[in-house]
């Protein structure tokens, strides 16, 4: 990679992007949580490490009196998508399925409870990062 490259991607000019694509909901308990994740190419070739998917709870804290925000309480499921050392060459599209398993004992998304499926990956530079709000129901 030209040192150019490096110096645009530290900033994230034409970097690699994440996204999500057909994830069915509501999921349910104890069930699959089925997509794929789209990884796109930026404006150069550049090594990608495995792709980490997970599904995380989160509840409603309160942060100050009525002030309620959403924050991770803990991660319920979780994959990596191998990529063996790949390079993602310039404006490649890679879709890469999952299938994540969910708890049976997993509550369902309602009041203070909520989940948040996130798919990460490293690539010199930022790194992206794709999130999506998923209902669960019992």
């Amino acid at each position: 990679m030209e040192i150019f490259d490096r110096v645009k991607s530290m900033v994230g000019i034409g970097k690699a992007t994440l996204a999500f694509g057909g994830v069915q909901g509501p999921a349910r308990a104890g069930e699959p949580l089925r997509g794929t994740v789209l990884l796109r190419g930026g404006d150069y070739d550049a090594p990608v490490q495995d792709v980490q998917v997970r599904l995380d709870e989160q509840r409603l804290v309160y942060t100050a009196p009525g002030v309620p925000e959403r924050q991770f309480w803990r991660q319920v499921a979780a994959l990596e998508i191998a990529m063996d050392g790949r390079i993602l060459k310039q404006h490649e599209v890679l879709e890469l399925p999952f299938e994540l398993i969910l708890p049976v004992d997993l509550a369902p998304s309602e009041g203070s409870v909520s989940y948040q499926l996130v798919a990460e990956t490293e690539v010199p530079g930022l790194n992206p990062q794709a999130e999506l709000i998923v209902l669960v129901r019992a």
